[in-house]
């Protein structure tokens, strides 16, 4: 089984596959450090590159947290796997994506004069099917007021179920797809989010048969704020003040793992026990200044800096799969029982 994965990097990034606990490169290609990539059943590279300020951009290597403030411009970019670009749409303003086999799912912020095919200022949600690969993307309409200013800013997939993370302006939303049929969502459940604080921003979610993690910041008076919600077998909340000497980073959920990439170190905190920061375990890496982690298909770790990156071999990390892949093995009903165990908490 091919386990595809895109490692991003400052000059070139890089796609690979992991063979026996190894990261063999296939090919370089052409997308930025600060990219979201996802690779389609039929071997399509498809991309979110961001063009971040100049004056930022090192800025933004290595606090993702700032990444939509500093972006000047957004494109979506396909390219097949031997690295040649063979689609590209300029001022996209998609912030999220997602898939499942060939049908990809994207997220973002409606702006005036970006694109041609939405018509409200705000949240947008399009899905693209490139099994024939025409490249057109259908925009779903969406269960809630769509106001100026906010957007989808994540896709999570579990099974045949599809979350958008609903941003920033309160009311926010997790708003709930059955995704039996890929290429036509079908909305089942809108539920809000509590508010963490002021101006709050979804900076990144991950999911799988028993958790959901939401990370996020915020800013008010009292200074700026980073928040880890969990919610699912156990529940939740990490917090770090920013007059603290380090912050919050990146994070992956692997099995009952959650992954937290902080500025003084990567580690893990075991979901099956108490949740707190001083329950969090640190992992010896011989990669420095790490600035993002990202799991591959069959839930490998990869620790990643602009110029280099590590495959972190914890433990085997085999059981969950969240890259839109679909497990029949498992009982669909399980996913029915962690959405009444997210109520719980958030709702």
């Amino acid at each position: 089984m091919n386990d595809l994965v895109i490692i991003p990097q400052s000059n070139k990034s890089i796609i690979a596959n992991i063979e026996n606990d190894t990261i063999k490169e296939i090919e370089k290609i052409d997308i930025p450090f600060n990219s979201k990539s996802i690779i389609t059943k039929n071997n399509l590279v498809v991309s979110l590159c961001y063009e971040i300020d100049n004056r930022y951009s090192k800025e933004a290597l290595i606090n993702s947290s700032l990444l939509s403030s500093l972006c000047k411009t957004y494109t979506l970019k396909i390219h097949n796997l031997k690295g040649d670009l063979i689609f590209e749409k300029k001022n996209a303003n998609y912030k999220a994506i997602n898939f499942i086999d060939n049908i990809v799912y994207l997220g973002g912020e409606y702006k005036k004069g970006l694109g041609g095919e939405f018509y409200n200022k705000g949240e947008m949600f399009s899905v693209i099917n490139l099994d024939k690969l025409e490249f057109k993307t259908n925009q779903i309409d969406l269960p809630i007021k769509i106001i100026d200013g906010k957007s989808i800013d994540d896709i999570l997939i579990n099974r045949k179920e599809l979350i958008l993370v609903d941003n920033i302006v309160y009311p926010k939303y997790l708003i709930k797809y059955n995704i039996s049929s890929p290429q036509n969502p079908v909305h089942i459940e809108t539920q809000e989010l509590p508010n963490n604080g002021t101006y709050e921003h979804i900076i990144k979610g991950d999911i799988n048969d028993d958790w959901m993690i939401l990370y996020s910041s915020t800013y008010g008076r009292g200074g700026g704020s980073e928040h880890i919600t969990v919610s699912g077998n156990t529940q939740g909340h990490l917090y770090l003040h920013d007059s603290l000497s380090f912050h919050y980073r990146d994070i992956v959920l692997i099995k009952n793992k959650l992954f937290i990439l902080r500025s003084d170190g990567l580690g893990f905190i075991d979901l099956n026990k108490t949740i707190s920061d001083n329950e969090f375990k640190f992992i010896k890496t011989d990669l420095s200044n790490i600035s993002r982690i990202i799991k591959s298909r069959s839930d490998k770790l990869i620790a990643i800096n602009e110029s280099g990156y590590e495959l972190i071999n914890d433990e085997p990390l085999t059981k969950y799969n969240n890259n839109g892949g679909v497990t029949d093995s498992l009982k669909d009903s399980a996913n029915n029982n962690l959405w009444s165990k997210f109520k719980k908490l958030w709702f």
